[in-house]
């Protein structure tokens, strides 16, 4: 450290207290800044963590959803070229399965727009048994079912979670199609 000649000051003209007091601002405003560094990265991956966890189970509602369409026999509803928010089709059983939107009210809060689970419901003609809807999907805010033909029908769904959205499109062909043809 370099003396002045006159006591409390350094060489350069600075006293001790200026000096104190500036390592002081620029300690504050360091941790301050890196305090704010820290709430930005953390609400960075909390949000990449949201979107991960939305596309694994958006993947694997998806394998249920083609699951549970590859059963059916024959799409009935949208008529081949349509298309809309729901499907109607039949099983090798001859039931009718649906699969639909129903609002989501704890998720639509937590996004602050309407969010929607896709439902599955399955009537038997015959009424000997009856099944409750089940929920196939969350996360939903659009779902649309294309049908090119009574045996092949294109999804494509917007899911939504973490405030950021992620779309999937597919087509799924129905594998017992041509059992009817054996009937």
């Amino acid at each position: 450290m370099l003396v002045s000649k006159q006591p409390g000051k350094l060489c350069r003209g600075f006293s001790i207290v200026e000096l104190m007091v500036a390592m002081a601002i620029f300690s504050i405003l360091g941790g301050m800044g890196f305090q704010a560094f820290q709430v930005f990265r953390g609400k960075s991956s909390e949000n990449l963590s949201k979107r991960l966890v939305l596309q694994m189970e958006a993947r694997k509602a998806i394998v249920t959803l083609y699951r549970e369409l590859q059963e059916g026999i024959e799409v009935v509803s949208p008529t081949s070229g349509c298309t809309l928010p729901y499907l109607v089709y039949k099983d090798y059983i001859n039931n009718v399965r649906m699969v639909y939107l129903v609002e989501d009210p704890i998720r639509t809060k937590e996004e602050g727009q309407t969010v929607f689970k896709a439902m599955t419901v399955t009537y038997d003609p015959s009424g000997i048994s009856v099944k409750e809807p089940r929920c196939l999907m969350q996360h939903v805010i659009k779902l649309n079912f294309t049908t090119y033909s009574p045996g092949g029908c294109l999804i494509s769904a917007t899911l939504r979670g973490g405030h950021g959205d992620f779309s999937v499109i597919n087509f799924v062909r129905l594998k017992n199609v041509s059992s009817q043809e054996d009937l």
